[in-house]
């Protein structure tokens, strides 16, 4: 049985299926918008407006190769190309926002109180100058943000610096983990006689008994660690960095 209902798959669907409009759209404004410096242009074109789309992208080779349908437990490359897939996306998100931040300093000429120019590592929508630069709707808007952008950065931290994002290939539910402790113990024994056809017999077993379920994870022992369902978290995910833009595009007409 799938882990979604048919419902909640159609809402999936769905809401795959806008992120390509929303795509369309936000991407035309930030690339047919009249900048005031090459920098800005750049960052808008070739920077906020390409990652959306790795963006969009990466969702549908996740819905590709794990679709939301999906039952039985896939195959070891399917897995990777969603994990990478994700793992792309992670990494794209942030990037996205660092592009909105180089628009803005650059259009707004955003400088130190001194009047020093800003350091690459200040070029930031949440380093002290330039969130003194925003008006107060934007801040505000920042911090209605800010839970969204803490539990992002932990999974990019993770990725970057620690465990990287991962599908657990199936989980097993309680009420076979005894089994599938007794199948891994005599697994083991098989394989140091080196009967490795029954080693191969007693681990597809233990597939057998296994769930799949469209969780991605990182450390199984970092405090607050904790799996997330990926098809919905996708989708939410590019839809508040659709806002993040359309919202940034309000802030620079201001």
């Amino acid at each position: 049985m799938p882990y979604f209902s048919k419902d909640v798959i159609a809402d999936l669907h769905l809401g795959r299926e806008r992120g390509h409009q929303q795509y369309a759209d936000l991407m035309q404004r930030y690339i047919q918008r009249d900048y005031t410096t090459d920098l800005a242009r750049e960052h808008a074109q070739h920077g906020f407006a390409r990652r959306l789309g790795c963006l969009v992208h990466a969702i549908d080779m996740v819905y590709t190769a794990l679709p939301p349908e999906q039952d039985d437990i896939p195959g070891r490359d399917k897995t990777l190309d969603a994990t990478i897939a994700i793992q792309s996306f992670v990494s794209n998100v942030f990037g996205c926002l660092d592009n909105l931040a180089w628009i803005y300093v650059s259009e707004k000429n955003v400088r130190n109180r001194d009047g020093t120019s800003l350091v690459l590592s200040q070029i930031t929508l949440g380093s002290e100058p330039v969130r003194a630069s925003f008006t107060d709707e934007f801040r505000a808007y920042l911090d209605r943000r800010k839970r969204w952008f803490t539990a992002m950065k932990k999974f990019r931290d993770s990725l970057a610096h620690r465990i990287p994002l991962y599908i657990p290939p199936f989980t097993i539910l309680p009420e076979n983990q005894g089994r599938y402790n007794a199948l891994e113990q005599e697994a083991n024994e098989a394989q140091k006689r080196r009967d490795f056809d029954e080693y191969d017999r007693l681990r597809a077993e233990q597939r057998e008994i296994g769930k799949f379920r469209p969780w991605i994870a990182h450390s199984l022992y970092e405090k607050e660690a904790r799996p997330i369902v990926f098809h919905p978290q996708l989708i939410a995910d590019y839809n508040t960095v659709d806002e993040f833009g359309r919202k940034m595009l309000d802030e620079l007409d201001r």
